[in-house]
């Protein structure tokens, strides 16, 4: 096998910072250091994830001891016999310098709260106490320097399906456009949305942070996966009681556009439809529908549905969070925040970012689970005539589209909330197929 160079696990950017303090300087280099360790980490899990042990024999061994299934275990084959060892303990020696650098950046900075909450997140890495990490930035309070450092809840595909994966991103707080998301998340879950079983969700819409950053580093999972935005934390008992927050990225999202969204672009759609999006449309619209996907998840945290859908649980939950979202944008088109256009954006941004999915679909493996929620949208709107195909070029009806995104919104949720995994299992064998025309569009 190949070893791998940890600069594969790691991107960095140069944008435009505001004056910071000598100590926030200092600060934030050292949080970069300590960003940049995380790259190996994530690597020997990206080798380990290779070795052979299926699913089936983890969730045998799971049922005698519950931490083949802890997401935040190794599982390794030793003389024949299955091993799960804590990340903490597996990781030890690579994990010491990391919490050495928050250690020191924590005994540098001038703001206590954010000093504490290094510390708590320094310990968490060494001794495996990540909820006590979690609470800690929930709690935290609005500053200037951002960091997320360590293992994150299961959103990679390839590392089974209840594993954590390594990863960091440390970044300047853009508070322009903190205010702007701020904006969008008040109108958007403002209005109460009726569900058929509000026992089973849980509603946290009143401890929703956001906040907008611009991203020095990108390292581990979201420099392979090149997220622009996410909503953390996943686990329901966690957010009802403490709330979530949404993180959104500049600099990823301009990644985003040139390497995804304006090839696919320009390969799927006539050149008379593409004279009516321009490329700062793109742009806007890219991070305005990842903006609406995070604010959706508030109303998606059902109690059961991870332990229900099992491994088919993250493409549900991601493809119902950008279709919720796309129909929670009503509201801003109403307040006037948002134009027509802008919404017609955010769709055309989508649909390109499931074309250049499906492209990806044999080489990316921590995106197999977007790559199905892809599938799904382009069949159900190919279905439905929101979608059509026609010389070659992919024809959108958005009047279609919106009419149906209502229905594709309510099968998802009722698979969250309340469908097994053999349910989801056949919906997705319906419309999770790569259809062979889509073959034009991806080669």
């Amino acid at each position: 096998m190949t070893k791998k160079s940890n600069q594969e696990a790691i991107i960095e950017f140069n944008p435009k910072l505001p004056r910071l303090s000598a100590s926030e300087s200092k600060v934030l280099k050292l949080l970069v250091e300590a960003a940049k360790l995380i790259a190996p980490i994530y690597l020997e899990q990206e080798k380990q994830s290779e070795s052979g042990i299926n699913r089936k024999e983890i969730e045998e061994a799971g049922k005698k001891d519950p931490a083949f299934l802890s997401q935040y275990t190794v599982i390794e084959k030793v003389n024949g016999k299955l091993v799960a060892t804590a990340y903490h303990v597996k990781y030890a020696k690579l994990l010491a310098p990391i919490a050495e650098k928050l250690e020191k950046a924590a005994s540098i900075t001038d703001n206590r709260e954010f000093g504490n909450a290094l510390r708590i997140q320094a310990k968490a890495l060494l001794t495996g106490s990540y909820n006590e990490a979690i609470i800690a930035w929930l709690k935290n309070k609005p500053y200037i320097l951002d960091i997320s450092i360590g293992p994150v809840d299961h959103f990679d595909d390839q590392l089974f399906f209840r594993k954590a994966s390594y990863q960091a991103w440390v970044g300047i707080v853009n508070a322009t456009d903190t205010e702007k998301l701020n904006n969008y998340k008040a109108i958007t879950l403002s209005a109460r949305r009726k569900t058929e079983v509000p026992q089973k969700r849980v509603d946290n819409r009143d401890k929703v942070k956001a906040k907008v950053i611009d991203v020095l580093i990108f390292s581990g999972f979201m420099a392979r996966t090149k997220f622009v935005g996410v909503n953390l934390p996943m686990d329901v008992n966690i957010v009802e009681k403490y709330g979530s927050e949404i993180t959104l990225f500049n600099q990823p999202n301009d990644l985003r556009l040139k390497e995804q969204i304006l090839p696919s672009f320009s390969n799927i759609f006539s050149q008379s439809f593409r004279e009516g999006f321009s490329q700062e449309d793109l742009r806007k619209g890219n991070l305005g529908y990842i903006a609406i996907h995070e604010l959706a998840h508030s109303y998606l945290y059902y109690r059961n549905a991870s332990k229900n859908l099992k491994d088919l649980f993250i493409c549900i939950y991601e493809l119902a969070a950008t279709v919720l979202g796309l129909r929670m944008a009503g509201p801003l088109l109403l307040e006037d925040v948002i134009t027509s256009k802008r919404l017609e954006s955010m769709i055309v941004a989508f649909i390109c970012r499931s074309f250049y999915l499906i492209k990806k679909a044999k080489t990316d493996k921590p995106m197999v689970n977007r790559v199905l929620g892809s599938a799904i949208f382009i069949n159900f709107m190919l279905e439905n005539g929101a979608l059509k195909q026609r010389d070659g070029m992919v024809i959108a009806n958005f009047m279609k589209i919106f009419i149906a995104l209502q229905e594709l919104s309510f099968i998802l949720e009722q698979l969250l909330s309340s469908g097994t995994r053999k349910d989801t299992e056949t919906f997705i064998k319906k419309y999770g197929y790569l259809n062979e025309s889509f073959e034009r569009y991806i080669l």
